[in-house]
């Protein structure tokens, strides 16, 4: 890569080194998510999923095993239904 670092314009508008352009193409393919994190202070560039549904599938799995699955929604349900 030529340069890694890149100054914003006062026309809001950045450039890209053309390697850093073909390497995320190579890796990613063209259509892209791009998402700021505000925790970490970090730009991220992701593949877009061809399915939303397949990519998130399974999403929080574990976070429902440690709660006790589907004992604990019903036991939510039953105190809804109350």
């Amino acid at each position: 890569m030529r340069k890694p670092i890149s100054e914003i314009k006062k026309i809001n508008k950045i450039t890209i080194p053309m390697d850093a352009v073909k390497l995320i193409i190579e890796k990613l393919s063209d259509d892209l998510i791009w998402d700021y994190d505000e925790i970490n202070g970090e730009l991220i560039i992701l593949k877009r999923p061809e399915s939303y549904v397949d990519a998130f599938m399974g999403l929080g799995e574990e976070m429902w095993k440690k709660a006790g699955g589907t004992k604990y929604i019903d036991e939510i349900r039953k105190e809804w239904d109350s």
